[in-house]
């Protein structure tokens, strides 16, 4: 017993052996059950908020929380383990101007527990938002579905902008409130900088204030078609009615003029049928009666009124005017349904014996009377 007192008492690295067991066997021990610790705090910590979760699944809840508070579990195992030995003032860390190495695992810790803690709070504010989601889709609230997110990142954003200051000054001992100021300072070139983006990022307000569109709408911008996928900061991404994805800033939204396809009920078609010149008039009455009989009894544009007239005589062709109205306000239905249209009008037209005009061009040849004398 006295021998195995004096190899623990017995120095080594400027510490007592003893010391460097118990280093040794903390870290051995924490590491080794430090998944069950962060699966047990996360469960406790459910059951906390559990009356908040709107049925979320606790699993979701523990697969957020696990690995940062494995995080944190980490760094109480190290501070605590570090805690049993000491370090020589004469130890320094050159690379950070020979700052003593204890002084450096203090401020690396803290900078690290701060981290720790900044990463649980970012990861409770995704759990949060994926209540406030699941209570949307039970409400049908397209306008939560569409907000949740943006503020999440918005609220995400804060939370690592202040842990940043709070390391400054808590960890590196710096002055906050001067360094605010100075960027407050230097804000306004940053601004200039930054215009574009700071452009942007004011249209996403508007966009979200306003709610001209939201994700899943169809809408249209100038000649783009597309569906809303993900409004951001200074983006929307809009999936084109060919399949790419488009990626627009929100400023050109709110300063062009933006066609919301969803907030319709219905989509206009309108085209001419041009006909031959030559069809009698009798068989023009009848294809025309016929086509605007069609659209008025048909299930899919009955709903609203169509119409089908003589409209013009053309250079080449008599040329029928066709409007009627697609009683959905999908895209491609309404291309089913104009093309089961254009179907029974090429019936008409052929049990009409009437035939669609195509642009021609008379030529007339002319005799060049000089070149005819010269031959004598």
């Amino acid at each position: 017993m006295n021998n195995l007192q004096k190899i623990l008492n017995n120095s080594f690295l400027y510490n007592p052996v003893e010391n460097w067991f118990w280093f040794l066997g903390i870290l051995l021990l924490g590491f080794l059950f430090k998944r069950i610790f962060s699966v047990v705090v996360s469960n406790i910590a459910y059951r906390i908020i559990k009356q908040e979760t709107q049925n979320v699944p606790v699993s979701n809840f523990v697969d957020l929380l696990k690995r940062p508070v494995e995080f944190v579990i980490s760094l109480l195992i190290i501070y605590s383990a570090i805690d049993e030995i000491s370090f020589p003032k004469k130890w320094r860390i050159i690379p950070f101007g020979k700052i003593r190495v204890s002084e450096f695992a203090d401020k690396l810790l803290d900078m690290l527990f701060i981290i720790a803690i900044t990463w649980i709070i970012i990861r409770f504010v995704k759990f949060f938002a994926l209540v406030f989601l699941k209570k949307a889709e039970e409400n049908e609230i397209k306008k939560d579905e569409h907000l949740v997110p943006f503020f999440r990142d918005i609220i995400i954003a804060i939370v690592v902008f202040c842990s940043f200051f709070l390391i400054l000054g808590f960890v590196f001992r710096q002055d906050v409130l001067s360094l605010i100021t100075g960027l407050g300072i230097g804000g306004v070139a940053l601004a200039l900088a930054a215009r574009a983006t700071l452009e942007n990022l004011f249209a996403s307000f508007t966009l979200f204030t306003e709610q001209p569109f939201i994700v899943g709408d169809d809408i249209e911008l100038g000649s783009m078609i597309g569906t809303v996928e993900k409004v951001g900061f200074r983006s929307t991404r809009v999936r084109h009615v060919d399949g790419s994805l488009i990626v627009v800033p929100n400023q050109m939204l709110v300063s062009q003029t933006l066609n919301n396809l969803t907030q319709r009920k219905h989509r206009r078609h309108k085209f001419f049928l041009r006909l031959k010149l030559d069809t009698p008039i009798t068989k023009i009455k009848t294809v025309v009666n016929e086509i605007q009989h069609l659209i008025d009894n048909h299930e899919l544009t009955s709903n609203h009124e169509g119409h089908v007239r003589f409209d013009a005589i053309g250079d080449y062709s008599i040329n029928l005017l066709v409007v009627f109205f697609a009683t959905t306000p999908d895209y491609w239905e309404s291309k089913d349904i104009r093309q089961e249209v254009n179907y029974s009008i090429n019936k008409i037209l052929e049990k009409n014996k009437v035939e669609l005009a195509s642009p021609t061009t008379t030529l007339f040849g002319i005799t060049d009377d000089k070149n005819i004398d010269d031959d004598y």
